[in-house]
C-alpha cells in the first residue's frame, strides 16, 4: 500500500479547489470595489449639486414674494373694505390669506407684517347712530395702490425660479435615495464574501498543508497522528517544514490581504451610508417654504 498517493491527489484537488474558489472571490471582490468606488464617486457628485441648489436656495427672496403679494391683493383689500376681516385672531388671517392665494409661501411673520399695513389703510369704520347700532363707513375711495412697473414680471420670475429649484430639490432627494438603495445592496454581496476567505484560511492549511506534510512516507506504513512533542519539533526543524511554512504564509497572507479590503470596503460603505443622511432626503432640509 503506498499511502503517497492518496495524499497527492488529496493536496492536489483541495489546492485545485481553493484556487478556484479563490480566483472566482478575488474577481468578485475586485469587481464589488470598483462598483463601490463608483457609487460613492456618485454621491459626491450629488452632494456638489446639493450645495448648489441650496445656495441658490438662499439667494431667493420668499420674504419679499409675499410681502408684494399681500401688498398689492386687490381682492384682499375689497375683502378688507367689506369687514370680512375684521374681529379676526391671528390665525383665522393667515388661513383666509392663504386660501385667498395659493401661491404664497408659508411664512407667517411676513404675511401678517404686510397685512397689518393694508389692513390699517383700507378697514372700514363705524359711526353709532343711536340705539347700539353703528353704521360702516368706507374711509377709502376711488382706487386701490397700483404695483410699480415691472413688479408683476419680477414676481413671476421669481416664482418660476424658486418652482424650477423645488423640482431640482425633489429630483435630487430620488438620486440620493437610490445611492442609498444601491449602497444598502453591497452588504449583502460583501458578507458572503467575507466569509468564505475566511473558510479558506482555515481551509487551506487542513486541506493542503498539514497532508503534505506526510509526504514521502515509505510503503506500506500507515500514517499515524502524533502527539509526541519531540517528533512534532524535530518534525518542524526539516527542511521539508521550511517549505510548506513558506507555502502556508504566502497563500494565507494573500486571502488576509483581501480579507483586508473587505473589511476596508465595509468601512467606506458605512461611512458612505452615514454622509447619505436623512437631511439629504428630506425636502424641508433644503428649504421650509416648500413643504
Amino acid at each position: 500500500m503506498d499511502w503517497n498517493w492518496f495524499f497527492s491527489s488529496f493536496c492536489q484537488s483541495a489546492a485545485a479547489l481553493i484556487g478556484i474558489i479563490g480566483a472566482f472571490i478575488i474577481s468578485r471582490l475586485l469587481g464589488i470595489s470598483e462598483k463601490i468606488n463608483s457609487t460613492i464617486s456618485e454621491f459626491d457628485t450629488l452632494a456638489i449639486e446639493c450645495n448648489k441648489i441650496l445656495l441658490n436656495i438662499n439667494n431667493c427672496h420668499f420674504y419679499w414674494f409675499n410681502k408684494s403679494h399681500v401688498k398689492y391683493n386687490s381682492t384682499l383689500k375689497e375683502q378688507i373694505k367689506n369687514g370680512d376681516f375684521d374681529n379676526l385672531n391671528r390665525e383665522e388671517i393667515l388661513e383666509k390669506i392663504y386660501k385667498l392665494d395659493n401661491r404664497l409661501y408659508k411664512i407667517d411673520d411676513a404675511i401678517i407684517e404686510s397685512f397689518e399695513k393694508v389692513y390699517e389703510k383700507y378697514k372700514p369704520t363705524y359711526t353709532p347712530v343711536g340705539n347700539g347700532i353703528s353704521m360702516k363707513n368706507n374711509n377709502f375711495a376711488g382706487t386701490f395702490d397700483i404695483a410699480p412697473k415691472g413688479l408683476w414680471d419680477n414676481l413671476s420670475a421669481e416664482k418660476d425660479k424658486i418652482d424650477k429649484l423645488e423640482i431640482e430639490s425633489r429630483t435630487l432627494i430620488q438620486y440620493f435615495e437610490q445611492n442609498l438603495q444601491n449602497l444598502n445592496t453591497f452588504d449583502d454581496s460583501i458578507k458572503p464574501l467575507k466569509i468564505i476567505i475566511i473558510l479558506l484560511l482555515i481551509a487551506f492549511p487542513l486541506t493542503v498543508i498539514y497532508p503534505l506534510h506526510f509526504m514521502p512516507m515509505a510503503i506500506n506504513i500507515k500514517p499515524e497522528i502524533t502527539y509526541n512533542v519531540f517528533k512534532i519539533f524535530h518534525s518542524i526543524l526539516t527542511f521539508k517544514s521550511v517549505l510548506l511554512f513558506i507555502f502556508f504564509i504566502s497563500i494565507e497572507s494573500i486571502f488576509i490581504y483581501f480579507l483586508i479590503i473587505t473589511e476596508q470596503l465595509n468601512t467606506r460603505l458605512l461611512t458612505a451610508k452615514q454622509n447619505n443622511s436623512e437631511d439629504l432626503r428630506s425636502l424641508e432640509s433644503y428649504s421650509e417654504h416648500f413643504k
